[in-house]
């Protein structure tokens, strides 16, 4: 959808995860898809010379097992049941299981790392884009970096950017603006912010609506330090994202991804502990550090007259025809 691929590209501006994603399904996969389907036209076999060289890299026999990860779920009864059937399905894999040993990946930069950093400033610009489309709404999405990376970040951004979605954002990008949604999201890994519209009938206007959160979250701030059961509201609606339940295969997958990450039940109580002792202060840091948000920019993905509309109202961006 339209939200979603203005903040993969913003996300691309701003991190080697960001871009790489947005490189394999965001708009610039558009232009690789056309480039192999040239190349498929016009010239097959090096085309069928770079998908088998991916095919010998993927199962290669001295390196493909220690790539491998099987993840699964279930209790206990399950696992007695199965495991037999396992051992059989692992010891039948193809590779040498004592063969060559990937590098660490939590200790040592990935090789697609470096070539990413070194592309990103030219593909992916610190500039405010606009996608043009066939459509009569906009997506509307400006974001930036509001953590350096490797800066520690508190639990207290969760009950915070919770609240200004569904506060801010949505009184004036939905009730007022008339949008189908406006939110924000926040990822701590990343330290990236970005602001999003869903369906919207504004662009300009919206973007000014971003532009005005910092200050009425520094009104809230204020606001909060004499209004405690406001301020627990917030905190509980941040809780109840954490504390949602889930059917077994999503405790699975959640557990997964905690042992990719290297997340520690230590690491998950602390970001906890500073969710509920989130106080009016913790507001307006946030609110400062989005007054100075680094490097904004912004992603549309709109109709050419919007964009017109919007450079009349002073805000331009560098356009590209989709379709």
């Amino acid at each position: 959808s339209g939200h979603a691929t203005v903040n993969a590209r913003i996300r691309s501006r701003y991190s080697v995860l960001g871009y790489i994603g947005e490189k394999m399904s965001g708009l610039s996969s558009l232009d690789t898809v056309k480039a192999l389907l040239d190349q498929a036209e016009n010239d097959f076999p090096s085309l069928l010379a770079r998908l088998e060289n991916i095919r010998t890299t993927i199962i290669a026999s001295r390196s493909c097992r220690d790539g491998m990860i099987l993840d699964l779920t279930g209790d206990a009864s399950v696992f007695e049941k199965i495991e037999s059937s396992v051992d059989t399905f692992l010891n039948q894999l193809p590779g040498d299981a004592n063969g060559d040993k990937l590098q660490d990946f939590y200790s040592e930069p990935h090789p697609w790392a470096a070539q990413a950093k070194a592309e990103m400033a030219a593909e992916a610009p610190l500039i405010d884009e606009g996608f043009v489309v066939p459509t009569q709404v906009s997506y509307v999405g400006k974001g930036g970096r509001l953590y350096e990376e490797g800066e520690e970040v508190s639990g207290s951004t969760a009950v915070v950017s919770k609240f200004l979605g569904t506060g801010y954002m949505w009184d004036n990008v939905r009730v007022i603006g008339g949008a189908y949604g406006g939110f924000c999201q926040f990822q701590p890994r990343d330290g990236i912010f970005a602001f999003l519209s869903y369906r919207d009938p504004n662009l300009a206007g919206t973007i000014d609506v971003y532009d005005g959160a910092s200050k009425a979250l520094l009104q809230s701030a204020a606001d909060l330090e004499n209004d405690p059961d406001a301020l627990a509201t917030a905190i509980i609606g941040a809780i109840g994202d954490m504390d949602g339940a889930l059917s077994p295969d999503q405790k699975g997958a959640v557990q997964f991804k905690r042992w990719l990450i290297n997340e520690s039940p230590e690491q998950r109580q602390k970001y906890r502990d500073e969710v509920l002792n989130t106080k009016p202060s913790d507001f307006k840091e946030f609110a400062e550090r989005l007054s100075g948000l680094k490097d904004a920019s912004s992603a549309v993905v709109s109709s050419k007259a919007a964009f017109e509309d919007a450079n009349t109202a002073g805000k331009s961006f560098t356009l590209k025809e989709v379709m």
